[in-house]
């Protein structure tokens, strides 16, 4: 039997079996729709239960915000992305547990935030070890776009930000794309050519990553390693570009001195050091043949449609088909 057929096959019967589960799941209950910038008011939960929202959050380089406003009671706030669509307290999900009101954001340059459908889970807490006792929650919902704050300095699209680096030392910057039909040149411009700057040339690398904040030469990361092409390029059908925030790395490399005997062919650390560099940000918007990007979620809550036996049915005769395949 070929062993990576076989995994495949467990893998797909699990896989669906989990999807059949969800949308079982999902096809119990409807969630309460919500809109950006508009509040929902007179909202109640009762003692420990549960109620579901969901929210269609578009803007890629917005951070999101739920405000969560107490009329009375305990309620307590929960928020996860596909596939878990009822975040709970024992759940992996965004949370806030403030005393008579929740205010929760959630940063579009974290690297879990994608642009997409958002579930909220408000859970009524009720017992003798808070005030309100077994008080139902009551509650209005509000839920904002705002504009995100970051400690890396930003690059604006199209434009630049210069400055020195050190030798074996790293600078970081951010930017953001709100849209996936883009073009980016992330270009990193410095004297690399020892007959232009015979003493203080250099070879720093760039780096570009999508979920690295500080990103690292061993780091997963679109990279600049060589002196004749001096930009990392993110084409639009790059199955890896995604809108949202990219976080930039200039490392400056260098070679020691005991092993650069000719500082005129090697880049020594001596001219490494406070060096001048600048890093672009250049962006051609795609009009042409390019169909924007959906954020990626699993078990697609479409597939209930079809019927949920008949799902499970199938999955597993596909998982088995494949799991004792020669």
């Amino acid at each position: 039997m070929n062993t990576r057929q076989t995994g495949s096959g467990s893998f797909l019967l699990l896989f669906l079996i989990a999807c059949y589960l969800g949308a079982d799941t999902v096809a119990q209950s409807d969630h309460i729709k919500l809109q950006v910038g508009t509040r929902l008011d007179d909202q109640v939960t009762p003692c420990n239960e549960y109620t579901y929202y969901s929210v269609e959050f578009t803007e890629a380089c917005q951070d999101l915000r739920v405000q969560l406003d107490v009329v009375e009671g305990e309620p307590n706030l929960y928020i996860a992305k596909s596939p878990n669509k009822y975040p709970t307290y024992s759940s992996l999900v965004w949370s806030s547990y403030n005393w008579g009101g929740e205010d929760l954001i959630i940063s579009s340059w974290d690297p879990e935030f994608t642009f997409g459908t958002y579930y909220i889970g408000v859970h009524a807490y009720c017992g003798t070890d808070v005030p309100t006792g077994n008080t139902d929650s009551r509650y209005s919902l509000l839920v904002l776009s705002e504009q995100t704050t970051h400690p890396h300095t930003e690059i604006a699209l199209g434009g630049s930000q210069s400055s020195t680096i050190s030798a074996n030392g790293y600078e970081y910057y951010r930017f953001c794309i709100p849209k996936s039909c883009a073009n980016v040149e992330v270009r990193l411009g410095n004297c690399i050519d020892p007959t232009a700057c015979p003493t203080s040339y250099a070879w720093p690398e760039l780096l570009v990553s999508r979920t690295i904040v500080e990103p690292r030469t061993t780091d997963h990361t679109w990279k600049l390693a060589t002196i004749d092409q001096r930009s990392v390029i993110l084409n639009h059908d790059d199955p890896d570009f995604y809108p949202g925030h990219y976080f930039v790395g200039v490392f400056g490399w260098c070679t020691p001195a005991e092993f650069c005997p000719d500082p005129a062919t090697c880049g020594p650390c001596s001219y490494a050091e406070n060096h001048d560099y600048n890093v672009s940000v250049l962006v051609e918007e795609v009009t042409s043949g390019c169909v924007p990007k959906q954020p990626l979620e699993l078990c697609s809550l479409g597939w209930k449609n079809i019927g949920s036996p008949f799902l499970l049915l199938m999955g597993l005769l596909v998982g088995f088909i494949l799991f004792f395949k020669d």
